[in-house]
């Protein structure tokens, strides 16, 4: 019953048969650097209740054994420095940003198998204080199957995700786009003690590693409504480290590649992209509520300090551009 109210939740935020706006430009194709920032504060050692679906490799419990199925609620409020919210070639504008973020996930074991699934649906907005036509709503959804080894969740974990995401209008009044991505890769983390020795594989190293690091590749195939659809590869190198119990750090950096599909023109538009994204995060200790329990009605509150800067190069000359963006994030999260 669970996994059908999760998978119903899921068509229900990418927007059935809303109808379409009018053609747009393409507004979303440069957002996997937003969605890399998203991933990159849900992957802090640090986190509680972490989804179990994460662009970075290093992600708590992202290739750890799951017992019994489970739910998490996470909530991000980021506020944000954004130096080029149209990203814009020359003269973007430099703005405040709010971006709020919750996220609804479920995962469960695939019966006896080595496989967990896993699937999430996510809500963005997107508001900035002095840009227009920047402003964007976002429903996402995701499917994730995943290779879990049960005996190492240090182990080689190849996996499969399904992701439909409707782009919107402010408030989601009108639908612009519809897209539906096609992954197929793996991730792969190794972890590490205090002097930086290998842990011995076995199934839940994480709770015990000061150091992480970790590799996610993947292919993509983007169906996109209004056109162009692509393809794209990525490449994240990523790496954690746990300083104490209320602080952490760590770093990841997103480098893709994307080859869209031709125009009516015949014109083929080909982007690289870099990201180097920095994550501190100070988690509120428990003492501070009272007790754990108490702690964890609140959402167990973190405090993160996220830095990042985006190049993309394109043969397109009005999609090369540079961004960074500063933010603080407050971070909560729930299981059920």
């Amino acid at each position: 019953m669970h996994s059908y109210w999760a998978v119903l939740l899921i068509l229900v935020l990418i927007g059935l048969p809303l109808p379409l706006a009018a053609q747009t430009a393409d507004r979303s194709a440069q957002d996997d650097a937003q969605a890399a920032r998203i991933d990159a504060l849900l992957a802090t050692p640090g986190s509680r209740n972490s989804p179990l679906e994460n662009l970075i490799a290093t992600a708590p419990e992202l290739e750890r054994p799951l017992r019994t199925p489970r739910f998490t609620f996470n909530s991000l409020s980021p506020f944000a420095f954004n130096s080029n919210a149209e990203l814009a070639r020359h003269g973007g504008t430099s703005t405040l940003e709010l971006s709020p973020t919750q996220n609804l996930s479920w995962a469960t074991p695939v019966f006896d198998l080595p496989l967990r699934l896993s699937l999430n649906a996510r809500m963005e907005t997107d508001r900035f204080a002095s840009s227009r036509g920047a402003d964007l709503d976002k429903a996402v959804g995701t499917v994730r199957l995943q290779y879990i080894n049960p005996n190492d969740d240090q182990g080689f974990a190849p996996y499969f995700v399904y992701a439909p995401r409707a782009d919107f209008l402010p408030t989601f009044e009108d639908r612009l786009a519809i897209r539906h991505d096609l992954n197929v890769g793996f991730n792969q983390r190794f972890n590490f003690d205090e002097h930086m020795q290998r842990i011995t594989p076995t199934r839940n190293t994480s709770a015990s590693a000061v150091w992480s690091l970790g590799l996610t590749m993947f292919g993509q195939r983007r169906f996109r409504t209004p056109a162009p659809a692509s393809s794209a590869f990525f490449i994240i190198p990523s790496a954690s480290y746990v300083i104490s119990e209320e602080w952490n750090a760590s770093l990841a950096v997103q480098m893709l590649g994307r080859w869209f599909d031709a125009d009516a023109m015949g014109f083929s538009r080909r982007d690289f992209e870099v990201e180097p994204i920095g994550t501190l995060e100070y988690t509120v200790p428990a003492w501070v509520f009272g007790s754990p329990e108490t702690a964890a009605f609140f959402g167990s509150p973190a405090l993160d300090l996220q830095g990042s800067f985006v190049r993309n190069i394109s043969n397109l000359a009005a999609r090369n551009y540079t961004q960074w963006t500063g933010s603080l994030v407050i971070k909560t999260a729930w299981r059920f």
